[in-house]
């Protein structure tokens, strides 16, 4: 019956093997960098890889100096010598590369540029084609995966943001052979959606190949064509592809994208609150300097009554004293009298006759008499 090993020995067994194998020591492997890392020990951890597999690579501090240091970037395609060993904690071989050297740009990469570079002629990354995000969204849509955490987090970032509005999720894959059609199929069904005013399409953090799929040439047209704003939210911030390019907004992360698209409720509250307070202390000012400039009419209306009045008092008394000098009671007073026949005032003799009755008006009484 076999010995029963534990996990460390038989991984230590393995290591063994690799590692004094002379064939495994210094040996020069070609292949395209990806999932790079420069770690703050001063440490790079990479993945080199070709089409049919990848493989881990390290290299210590102690390797890297000015001159090997920026061959070392995401999509160059190196020739790396190094030693096969095994990092028994992960139980995972990997290349522990000593030196290294340009072996020209990796395909994929290559890939990317020319793309790139067909698109950019072509101005599907004008800013003058850039379509504006809507200040306050009603209905937005989202192409990613119903299963992921990127889902998750953008709806909770939307909860805490903008709860009022509507989502729409149009699943899709994310990664592999026919994920750029099933993102390109998702972004179609989400157009027909009525009264959709923004498209967000998310994926996490990977490698270069995990987000292959965004770097179609299909897909890359379909959201140049969009009529609706679209914000390409793909991987992490250091992650670039075609889709950040040709969509209106590039969002460094699936969060971030949630951010960018809505306004937060807390921040349009306050600014709220304090419109409010600024319309109500100047609705106060305001009915303080009418309440005011009311008092202060209210006083010259006063003063200008007064005068009229005084004015007024004066003419009456003008007049009085005029009606005063020629009233016929005033000459009587004095000892004047005042003739009528038949009732008119009497001015001449001639107006009498022998015979008529007149009447005398004094100032005490009347006198009738006979003309003879």
């Amino acid at each position: 019956m076999n010995d029963i090993l534990s996990v460390g020995d038989l991984t230590y067994a393995i290591k063994a093997i690799l590692e004094d194998d002379p064939d495994l020591q210094q040996i020069d492997v070609e292949g395209e960098i990806s999932n790079l890392t420069m770690h703050s020990s001063g440490h790079a951890y990479f993945t080199l890889k070709d089409d049919d597999a990848q493989l881990s690579c390290v290299m210590f501090r102690g390797q890297l100096n000015p001159r090997n240091r920026p061959l070392l970037k995401t999509g160059a395609k190196l020739v790396v010598t190094g030693d096969v060993t095994v990092y028994a904690s992960r139980g995972q071989y990997q290349l522990q590369v000593t030196a290294l050297r340009d072996a020209g740009v990796g395909d994929l990469f290559q890939r990317f540029l020319l793309l790139k570079e067909k698109l950019q002629n072509e101005g599907l990354f004008d800013t003058e084609y850039k379509q504006s995000l809507p200040m306050f969204p009603r209905r937005i849509g989202i192409v990613t995966s119903p299963t992921g955490a990127v889902i998750q987090d953008m709806l909770r970032v939307f909860e805490r943001r903008f709860p009022c509005m509507e989502i729409v999720l149009a699943p899709s894959l994310v990664q592999g052979d026919t994920a750029a059609a099933s993102v390109t199929e998702a972004l179609q069904k989400l157009q027909a959606e009525p009264g959709l005013d923004l498209i967000v399409i998310a994926r996490g953090g990977g490698s270069a190949e995990d987000l292959w799929a965004f770097n179609d040439e299909t897909l890359a047209r379909a959201v140049f064509a969009c009529p609706v704003p679209v914000i390409s939210a793909i991987g992490h911030e250091t992650d670039f592809t075609i889709l950040d390019f040709v969509a209106d907004v590039r969002a460094a992360t699936p969060t971030a994208a949630a951010e960018i698209a809505t306004p937060d409720q807390a921040e349009l509250l306050a600014v709220l609150d304090g419109t409010q307070a600024y319309f109500r202390e100047l609705l106060q000012k305001r009915l303080n300097e009418t309440e005011q400039f009311l008092d202060d009419y209210t006083e010259r209306l006063g003063w200008q009554r007064n005068t009229l009045f005084q004015q007024k008092n004066a003419q009456l008394d003008l007049l009085e004293a005029r009606l005063q000098a020629v009233d016929p009671r005033a000459l009587l007073a004095q000892g004047y009298s005042v003739t009528l026949k038949n009732g008119r005032k009497v001015t001449s003799a001639t107006e009498l006759r022998s015979g008529d009755v007149i009447e005398t008006v004094l100032r005490q009484g009347r006198v009738q008499s006979v003309v003879q």
